[in-house]
């Protein structure tokens, strides 16, 4: 059985076991420089400890094509594109249409 345990964004969670019930560290990568920074630094964590790192680009869209070119491509194991439909859904709270990106990412980690 395999679990996904979606934490906030940040490091702080390193400090607080979840680091060591985990098989791989997955980071979801925006289209900010804050985003890439976190990323490297929590890669650089993830290599301390021995857990593989992998990266899913977020929000992409032709503006945000310069975010794969600032981040270890070989660990990039899928892409979201960014979608009006999705993000008007989190603005009101309601239910967030499915994408077919999201589905094979999800297949990929789980197999």
């Amino acid at each position: 059985m395999q679990v996904i345990v979606d934490t906030d964004a940040g490091i702080e969670h390193f400090g607080r076991g979840v680091k060591a019930g985990s098989d791989r560290i997955v980071v979801v990568i925006d289209p900010s420089f804050e985003s890439v920074q976190l990323s490297e630094k929590i890669s650089e964590m993830g290599e301390k400890i021995n857990k593989p790192v992998c990266f899913i680009l977020n929000r992409m869209n032709e503006d945000a094509a310069e975010l794969s070119s600032l981040v270890d491509g070989e660990k990039v194991i899928g892409s979201v594109p960014f979608d009006r439909d999705v993000f008007r859904a989190c603005l009101k709270g309601s239910q967030v249409p499915q994408l077919a990106e999201v589905k094979e990412i999800v297949d990929r980690l789980l197999a």
